[in-house]
């Protein structure tokens, strides 16, 4: 299996279970840690997590190369 199918099977097996994002992000630093996937983008290039925090009001964007740093709660 390619690297790229690979990270499509994983990105389309999160969508409805909860994580928390990676560190590296700012809304991580900002207290949004943990949220739930919500959809995948276009070739699994992204997941869309919505975020439990009540001041993040858009969906946060964990791309394909950070799938590994997200961890399923």
């Amino acid at each position: 299996m390619a690297y790229l199918e690979e990270k499509q099977t994983q990105a389309r097996a999160l969508v409805g279970k909860r994580v928390e994002i990676p560190v590296h992000y700012d809304m991580w630093m900002r207290g949004a840690r943990f949220g739930e996937v919500q959809s995948v983008g276009k070739d699994g290039a992204f997941v869309k997590v919505k975020l439990d925090h009540p001041q993040a009001r858009k969906q946060l964007k964990v791309w394909r190369l950070d799938f590994d740093y997200m961890r399923v709660l």
